[in-house]
């Protein structure tokens, strides 16, 4: 009886032994597998990381200069037109600056093309409606009207515009027309442009020599939109050639 006890004490002994080796050796293959798939990818990939530099607002040269020292490549992705970077200075980045990334890779930048731009047609030889059409469609705006007298051109075509054709504007800008007029003695009739939309008086206007000057805005719901509620000369009125009559035109609230 003395001896199954002494056997039995044994057993037990050598079972938490046995248990407790069986936990350490788990424990250290379980930390041998985190060593190797965890830990030490970290640390190797930690050399390979950076943080992205800002580029913005340098020229492209500089900004590769600048990404190459983090060991980080230049892509140009977009190029767009922008009044505050001048033509070729980097708008915009991607990853952002201070973004952690992996060294090699690319950063996408967006380049400046500049301030927008536009070229002022060859006007000469058209009629102010024509004019102001072509130069909407170019990007630019009709501006002051100079006079002068020119007896080979027809009457009221433009001579030539300011500056000149085939410069380039910003977009936007304004372009002063030199008009021909001739016999501004002539008195013509003001037509009744009430009730008219206003492209129509518009062209109504240039064919009978008369000219449409300041356009002001008022709301009325009972007409549609860009109609001519009043003009600043009557109907029917007797007017030298080349007289602005100013208009109010609709709009909606």
């Amino acid at each position: 009886m003395k001896m199954e006890i002494i056997l039995n004490n044994l057993i037990k002994k050598w079972k938490h032994l046995l248990v407790a080796l069986g936990v350490f050796i788990g424990g250290t293959l379980a930390l041998a597998l985190l060593m190797d798939k965890v830990i030490m990818p970290m640390v190797i990939r930690h050399g390979d990381e950076c943080l992205v530099p800002d580029v913005t607002y340098l020229s492209l040269q500089a900004g590769t200069i600048k990404l190459k020292e983090s060991n980080l490549k230049p892509v140009v992705a977009l190029e767009e037109f922008s009044a505050q970077h001048p033509k070729g200075a980097i708008i915009a980045q991607l990853p952002e600056p201070g973004a952690t990334v992996k060294r090699g890779m690319n950063v996408r930048v967006t380049l400046s093309k500049g301030a927008a731009s536009a070229t002022v047609p060859n006007l000469r030889g058209v009629t102010l409606r024509e004019a102001k059409l072509l130069l909407e469609q170019e990007g630019l705006a009709m501006g002051d009207l100079l006079w002068y007298t020119d007896y080979i051109l027809p009457d009221g075509v433009i001579i030539e515009s300011r500056p000149k054709a085939e410069t380039v504007m910003k977009l936007n800008a304004e372009i002063q027309l030199v008009v021909n007029r001739k016999h501004t003695d002539i008195l013509v009739t003001a037509p009744n442009f009430i009730g008219l939309d206003y492209s129509e008086a518009e062209l109504i206007s240039e064919e009978n020599y008369l000219i449409i000057g300041d356009v002001s805005y008022k709301v009325d719901d009972r007409m549609l939109p860009e109609t001519v509620l009043f003009q600043s000369i009557p109907p029917e009125s007797e007017v030298p050639k080349w007289t602005i009559i100013n208009l109010t035109i609709s709009q909606l609230e």
